[in-house]
């Protein structure tokens, strides 16, 4: 399990759903589990947001960024929003 995790600092994503508000926004609803327990007991926890056509674009761009990294392996990551 990740450490960020161990010690309580970042949540696990466990589903995505996206969409449109209104034809005008993007839409996205994550479920996640806070703390480990949660992802043992299966309690999750559901954060919508919607967003800018813009920043749903920078949002997807800035995770395939991410995803690679990450299959490259640990490397040092300054990138911030």
């Amino acid at each position: 399990m990740n450490a960020l995790l161990d010690a309580g600092e970042a949540g696990t994503l466990t589903s995505y759903s996206v969409g449109t508000v209104d034809g005008r926004e993007a839409m996205m609803v994550l479920d996640f589990a806070r703390t480990p327990e949660d992802l043992v007991f299966g309690t999750r926890y559901k954060l919508p947001l919607a967003m800018s056509a813009e920043l749903a674009r920078g949002l997807g761009q800035a995770l395939l960024i991410a995803a690679e990294a990450a299959e490259m392996g640990a490397s040092k990551s300054d990138a911030m929003n």
